[in-house]
């Protein structure tokens, strides 16, 4: 006989909810945190709907993350199913659901984790309901023919530049996401209007778990501290300038690492700390080399005002010089960063740019 499934007893102290972060009752995660928990997020449903499964219920209640590392935890799997085969009578949290399932248009499928997984990430960076704006707002009872108006009926972006019948009121209770709307880098927006614009519609033009995953290791790529208050930044590939969100002085900009293998394109940004793994060489490799370091940043150990990349792989580099020379990096050597330097690293070429 059945009975039902185990799981591993979770680490409350280690991990927290959504809810529990909102609530000043865990702390929050920092943005390069940010970064990981959501990358971790698309890659979890990612491998899930590879296996031809879809979730069905995608929340803020299912998720749990360390603030600290992004670690992440998906719980509560009891309504995981065969996508468009196996069916189940929980499909799922209304404010998650995609319109198509309010509106009995559709059952749940990988279409529909993807609206779900959008919201999600929606709540994670801005607090707030990408919906709830004038139109929820001005609902007298928040009951289900309301929900269903606002969820599945007439959704609207809080955030459409184009459609602005809901946009957020003037009111206390909404400041928090006109406050942190504006963290999020323009690529970062760019991804959430997709997602609740042309994906509200079209279930076939949502934002796939593999866009999240690019963008979040790019704009982890581009963590920067400011050099007056310190404060973590996020420097955006699509930009060429960086403000600070605290202090909003200008941050200059470090040199950037530009990565070309397989028709993709990588930016690095040379910081101090700054870490060149495998991933950034090879966007196809293994979850379990992706992340293995294979050259750092490192000053001259003479003259401190030169900066160079240490070779830090078990083959060497080759770097072709702007002055036309080229020069092998054998391990545990650096090639000086240089505007024009050309590196061939297992296979990429990486150039060095301003």
């Amino acid at each position: 006989r059945q009975f039902g499934y185990l799981m591993s007893v979770i680490d409350t102290q280690r991990f927290a909810e959504l809810g529990e972060v909102w609530s000043r009752r865990k702390p929050a995660p920092g943005l390069a945190e940010l970064c990981e928990i959501s990358f971790q997020m698309a890659n979890s449903y990612r491998v899930l709907h590879l296996r031809g499964m879809c979730y069905r219920d995608i929340s803020k209640g299912n998720l749990m993350f360390d603030s600290r590392t992004g670690e992440v935890l998906i719980c509560d799997n009891d309504n995981v199913g065969i996508n468009r085969h196996s069916t189940c009578q929980v499909w799922g949290t209304m404010e998650y659901m995609a319109p198509e399932l309010i509106r009995d248009e559709a059952s749940a499928s990988t279409e529909t984790d993807l609206h779900s997984l959008a919201v999600l990430l929606f709540q994670l960076w801005v607090w707030h309901h990408p919906l709830h704006g004038e139109l929820e707002y001005r609902c007298r009872c928040w009951d289900l023919p309301a929900k269903r108006k606002v969820y599945g009926e007439t959704p609207v972006f809080v955030f459409d530049s184009q459609d602005r019948r809901n946009p957020l009121p003037n009111d206390p209770d909404y400041t928090t996401a006109a406050r942190r709307w504006p963290l999020c880098p323009p690529s970062l927006q760019a991804l959430f209007t997709k997602a609740f614009t042309t994906g509200l519609t079209e279930p076939a033009s949502r934002v796939t778990e593999g866009e999240w995953q690019t963008l979040f290791r790019q704009l982890k790529d581009g963590v920067l501290n400011c050099g007056g208050c310190q404060a973590v930044n996020l420097w955006d590939a699509t930009t060429s300038s960086l403000e600070c969100w605290h202090c909003h002085q200008p941050i200059s900009l470090p040199p950037k690492l530009v990565m070309s293998r397989h028709g993709r394109t990588h930016t690095l940004l040379l910081s101090r700390t700054a870490k060149l793994r495998q991933r950034h060489v090879d966007p196809f490799a293994a979850d379990d080399v992706a992340e293995t370091i294979i050259g750092e940043v490192t000053q001259h150990p003479t003259n401190p005002s030169i900066w160079g990349l240490r070779n830090l792989s078990s083959t060497p580099w080759v770097a072709n010089c702007p002055d036309g020379t080229a020069k092998e990096v054998p391990p545990q050597k650096a090639s000086s960063l240089e505007a024009g330097l050309k590196l061939n690293v297992a296979g990429a070429v990486a150039e060095v740019q301003k």
